[in-house]
């Protein structure tokens, strides 16, 4: 039987940051905003996966957020890394060398955790803004 669970329903991250914006099912490369105290705002690409699954990333998803975020399925907690340091650790995925291209990177979940934070307001701060203000295309 086909899963037919959304994939909004897997991310919960408002639940804890109530703060963070929500994109539509069909957004490409990234799943939230995030805004830092000044209100600036960044891109959050989310992912939930089993215990021990990779966090992989398509094409569309390298260059777009500023921030992955894992949450292990069936639980709560998050775990949010930068996007320069998901690059400097990630490898081409595995199934490039098929010729298959639907992924572009991979870094295993422990490697994942461990160079990760729980906090994301923290987290948020370190980035420096380089973009338009998001917000200007909400009003």
């Amino acid at each position: 039987m086909i899963n037919m669970m959304k994939r909004n329903e897997l991310e919960i991250l408002q639940e804890e940051y109530p703060e963070v914006l929500q994109m539509t099912y069909n957004n490409i490369g990234f799943d939230y905003l995030v805004p830092n105290k000044a209100r600036n705002m960044f891109k959050l690409e989310y992912k939930c996966r089993g215990l021990g699954v990779k966090y992989d990333i398509t094409p569309a998803q390298v260059d777009i957020p500023d921030i992955y975020t894992l949450r292990i399925k069936d639980t709560h907690k998050h775990y949010h890394m930068l996007a320069s340091t998901y690059h400097k650790l990630a490898k081409k995925h595995s199934a490039l060398a098929s010729g298959w291209k639907g992924k572009a990177l991979e870094l295993s979940q422990k490697k994942f955790i461990e160079n990760s934070t729980t906090d994301l307001r923290a987290l948020v701060e370190q980035l420096e803004f380089r973009g338009v203000d998001l917000m200007a295309f909400a009003a």
